[in-house]
């Protein structure tokens, strides 16, 4: 298992999937431009890869898991998560994980938190975990509209409330002396980035604050799936030159698997590159 250290934190991404995108649904507005720039990775059909990668968090005696997935349930349009072999293919059992952060309550960040067992009965994958949302996100999305248009909060979110699973944040906050919550919000209202600090080193954790390495020098190309376009090409070219500025460790898990490196300016460009 890949395995970065940042200071004393280690961080391993733990693949849940690959996918494949199409740029035409996804940026619709710059989908000709971007298949200019960057289509060389296109296959026959024009589509593109892209991963569903959590990423495990080892930090002052816990274990952190960052988003899970799409989860083992057969959805239209996706393929099912691999989380469960992957991590135990890592040594690590669900049972470890001591708490589950959510960047945001899309399908492909909240899909293993529950699955349903041989009754057909819901239940926790990770049986011991704390899951730590921020309450804007939470509000957001907890109204008869939206769970009533997203089956995924009714199977794999409504079933925390009242459990006593959840921990809800608000803004910036610590979780430990090492990380903390950085909100990023335009991808969703409430979504948040995972910022680490350990012994004079960063990282930072984006979620779908970016979701491809050719917004690095086009933070407005923003995704269809974007709440608020405006203010998430705002809060993508702000970590984008956070980033470039102090050289902390770039962890991105949709840009292709692991997504793990650092971005630098050459020649005024923004570029990434990868361990």
């Amino acid at each position: 298992m890949l395995t970065v250290k940042i200071g004393n934190v280690e961080i391993s991404p733990l693949l849940d999937t690959n996918l494949l995108m199409n740029p035409k649904v996804f940026l619709p507005a710059h989908a000709d431009e971007f298949l200019a720039e960057f289509g060389e990775g296109a296959d026959s059909r024009g589509l593109l890869p892209m991963s569903v990668t959590t990423f495990l968090i080892r930090s002052a005696g816990k274990n952190i898991l960052v988003d899970t997935g799409l989860g083992n349930r057969r959805r239209p349009g996706f393929p099912m998560g691999r989380l469960d072999g992957h991590m135990a293919e890592a040594g690590i059992s669900p049972s470890e994980i001591d708490i589950v952060i959510h960047t945001h309550l899309h399908i492909d960040h909240v899909g293993w938190n529950t699955y349903e067992d041989a009754n057909g009965d819901t239940q926790f994958f990770f049986p011991n975990a704390k899951h730590h949302i921020q309450q804007v996100e939470w509000n957001h999305w907890m109204t008869s509209a939206h769970l009533k248009a997203n089956p995924h909060l009714v199977e794999c979110v409504t079933p925390l409330a009242g459990s006593g699973r959840v921990v809800f944040q608000s803004g910036e906050a610590a979780l430990d002396e090492h990380v903390t919550f950085v909100p990023t919000p335009g991808h969703t209202p409430g979504h948040t980035a995972v910022g680490i600090s350990s012994n004079g080193e960063r990282a930072i954790i984006v979620g779908d604050a970016s979701h491809h390495f050719a917004q690095l020098n086009h933070p407005d190309w923003s995704p269809s799936f974007d709440s608020d376009p405006v203010l998430s090409a705002q809060t993508r070219d702000k970590l984008f030159e956070d980033a470039a500025s102090d050289g902390r460790t770039w962890f991105a898990g949709h840009w292709p698997s692991p997504g793990i490196g650092q971005i630098v300016k050459v020649d005024g460009k923004r570029i990434f590159r990868g361990i």
